[in-house]
């Protein structure tokens, strides 16, 4: 959800309204409110997964106001959405207004979903010269949505337009922050993200961007420090909570993290991925059973039809794996591939069936998978190491040592060096003490947040660069001479 959205939905007057539809609806009494009122109540109900009382209400604004606008446009993108373009394009085309700039970005998504992005530019700029007023917020709408389908090219060149036309737009420096995150140049965004906060120091947004942009160069601990000045300014701010929890799960503060997503469960009960998000942490921490019914109660709010479905079915496969319930491992892995669309995911799918497999002692089976997911690979580098930590997660130590020490050669200096935590942990299993702190030595300055995962449960209240001096300690009984 944008945070236009999400400030809107939090807004006074919508929530009276709201609160005012709920009431009738409870009391059984009649319901006369606006068409575009009634369709933000649906719109809301959807954010909340609760499809069916979203279309409550769009059916309430159609028998109260015949061929509204919105109500269409509702309709229209909900069919969008369900992948029935068809029917999608059938209810714009019977909007009376073809003109009204939410039905003109109707038109615009679905010339990008049929995969006529230039087509969609062509319709943004004619349209934008027969505009009188509200020049600004139409490009600044246009260039969000291309955005949204993660069309960076157009959405940079209406970007241009915006700031060439409407150089003091106000909110165009957020516009272009965006499109810095989503472009991935994270110290750009940063930097301009400062000098907004320079004029606007109680910003929330931009304290969150600057967080999400930490997280995006995965500086977490700097990412958890910027979350907070937005958590004081707003306590309750869910997106900042929810940023906080991810920063400390990936600092490996996984009870802290749990915590806050029981408090976010609490807030938005109905929000599918925080179940999901919270069911990884629990996974973490080694409470599979807590993190499967964490899983089953996601997958319950999320619709069958929505693909965010996916992530939540392949880490079902991999609880009932770890549980060794091969069979329902199997099944929800299958599920998930069902959902997915133009084979996106299949490497995923066969990166997770052939740990299941190795799980589940079916080395050959898993073998094989493996082999396919490494061919079908664009990025050899990071499956190679993927698999790698794959059998040394399931206990195959020779041969994660194997792959591990093959990445390491075939990827020599910065890029290899991210194996070294996993070296150092199969050495352990392995109890070669000598090869063992020589990788303990080197993991800190590899991969701390990897080197803490590893071993902060045989080091607590440690920090990890002293896990080395520990290890050698508990292997000598003595620290190291050259320890300083």
């Amino acid at each position: 959800m944008r945070e236009e959205d999400e400030a809107y939905f939090n807004d006074s007057e919508f929530l009276e309204n709201l609160q005012k539809y709920e009431q009738a609806r409870k009391d059984g009494e009649p319901v006369y409110m606006d068409a575009e009122d009634l369709t933000d109540i649906a719109e809301f109900f959807m954010t909340q997964n609760m499809e069916e009382e979203a279309n409550q209400a769009i059916s309430l604004a159609l028998s109260l106001h015949p061929n509204s606008v919105d109500p269409l446009i509702f309709l229209a993108r909900q069919q969008m959405f369900h992948d029935n373009l068809e029917e999608a394009i059938k209810i714009a085309e019977s909007i009376p207004d073809q003109n009204d700039r939410e039905t003109i970005f109707l038109w615009t998504e679905l010339l990008i979903r049929s995969n006529k992005p230039i087509d969609a530019l062509q319709l943004i700029i004619s349209k934008l010269k027969e505009l009188d007023e509200d020049k600004a917020m139409f490009l600044y709408d246009a260039a969000c949505i291309f955005m949204d389908y993660q069309d960076y090219q157009i959405a940079q060149k209406l970007t241009a337009k915006l700031e060439k036309d409407f150089p003091q737009y106000k909110k165009l420096k957020k516009l272009k922050t965006d499109l810095l995150m989503a472009t991935e140049k994270y110290d750009d965004a940063i930097a301009m993200l400062q000098d907004i906060l320079e004029e606007q120091p109680f910003s929330t947004l931009a304290w969150k961007t600057i967080a999400e942009a930490h997280i995006g160069k995965s500086n977490f601990a700097e990412a958890l420090d910027s979350v907070e000045y937005c958590l004081a300014l707003n306590p309750d701010h869910t997106q900042a909570l929810m940023i906080k929890a991810h920063c400390l799960f990936h600092l490996n503060h996984l009870t802290q993290a749990h915590d806050i997503y029981q408090r976010l469960k609490n807030i938005m009960p109905e929000d599918g991925r925080l179940y999901y998000m919270d069911a990884v942490t629990l996974a973490n921490m080694e409470r599979f059973d807590e993190a499967k019914e964490a899983l089953a109660k996601g997958l319950k709010n999320i619709p069958e039809y929505d693909e965010d479905r996916i992530q939540l079915l392949m880490h079902k496969a991999y609880l009932e794996s770890k549980s060794h319930n091969i069979d329902e491992a199997l099944k929800a892995l299958e599920d998930a591939m069902q959902l997915s669309k133009d084979n996106k995911g299949v490497l995923e799918y066969h990166l997770l069936m052939g740990e299941i497999l190795l799980e589940n002692d079916r080395e050959k089976e898993a073998a094989e998978h493996f082999e396919i997911a490494y061919n079908e690979s664009e990025n050899k580098q990071e499956t190679l190491l993927t698999i790698g930590i794959a059998y040394a997660e399931t206990k195959h130590f020779g041969t994660a040592l194997s792959l591990l020490e093959a990445f390491m050669e075939e990827y020599k200096g910065k890029e290899g060096v991210v194996a070294i935590p996993y070296l150092a942990y199969c050495y352990k299993k392995l109890h070669d003490q000598e090869n063992y702190l020589k990788y303990l030595r080197k993991a800190v300055s590899a991969d701390r947040e990897i080197t803490e995962f590893l071993f902060s449960d045989d080091y607590p209240s440690i920090q990890p660069e002293e896990y080395y001096l520990y290890a050698f300690k508990n292997a000598y009984g003595r620290f190291p001479e050259d320890w300083e």
